[in-house]
């Protein structure tokens, strides 16, 4: 929301509106230039959807498709971060198990994340990434030989709510190599008034909201401003 908006309680006219309209008004120089700015803003807009789809190409050479059925019995891959907590002087890094498991998918959340059945021991929420599972394949010989016997150690940034809205981004840090982008938190049945600023590394069970806010403020940022322009992540 601008300043405008607030004093005003709507949003200014710009060229670009101006040239959306087939009035050329009193100079029609004016009106060409309008004009011009918008045949700008529209090849800029195409420029980052091709963009876009390029990224996505690339990006997804180095995935792997995976989909898994309600019901299948997954590994859940444990993380860096985890092996950290539990690496002792008595235990070797290289003796710890990287998957733990099997557990049951019992829901699909969205197009890449699962909700597995956790035992009650198991203080984490139970949705995860489809990079953090790994299909299970019983041993028919031996049907307990991969099956979990201690509890799994805590997953971070797990949260139990759902975002009810994306409010905001700022970018934090001293340096460009040390500046993290932080969001503003309206989670669900909570107030927006208790809205929380959370690290971006750390929301990563809900890209597609976040993809769907940077590009709701890219395009309201460029329409503002009469051209396009990507909004640094």
């Amino acid at each position: 929301m601008s300043p405008f908006d607030i004093v005003l309680g709507k949003q200014p006219m710009t060229p670009l509106d101006v040239a959306k309209t087939k009035n050329q008004g009193k100079c029609p120089a004016a009106y060409r230039v309008a004009r011009d700015r918008l045949e700008m803003f529209s090849k800029a807009q195409d420029s980052l959807r091709k963009a876009q789809r390029r990224m996505k190409k690339y990006a997804n050479q180095h995935r792997r498709s995976v989909d898994f059925n309600v019901g299948d019995k997954v590994l859940l891959k444990l993380t860096p971060q985890i092996w950290k907590q539990i690496v002792s002087k008595t235990r070797h890094r290289g003796l710890i198990p990287k998957y733990d498991g099997p557990f049951e998918v019992v829901k699909k959340v969205g197009e890449v994340a699962y909700r597995l059945n956790l035992p009650e021991r198991l203080k984490i929420h139970p949705t995860f990434h489809v990079s953090f599972l790994n299909p299970y394949f019983a041993d028919a010989d031996d049907p307990d030989r991969n099956r979990s016997k201690r509890a799994l150690p805590s997953i971070p940034t797990q949260f139990d709510a759902d975002i009810e809205k994306i409010l905001d981004h700022r970018i934090v840090g001293t340096s460009k190599k040390n500046t993290k982008t932080e969001f503003l938190i309206h989670w669900k049945d909570k107030s927006a008034a208790d809205a929380v600023w959370e690290k971006a590394k750390d929301l990563w069970q809900f890209d597609d909201q976040i993809e769907y806010y940077l590009t709701t403020v890219s395009m309201r940022t460029s329409s503002s401003s009469g051209v396009g322009g990507l909004l640094d992540p």
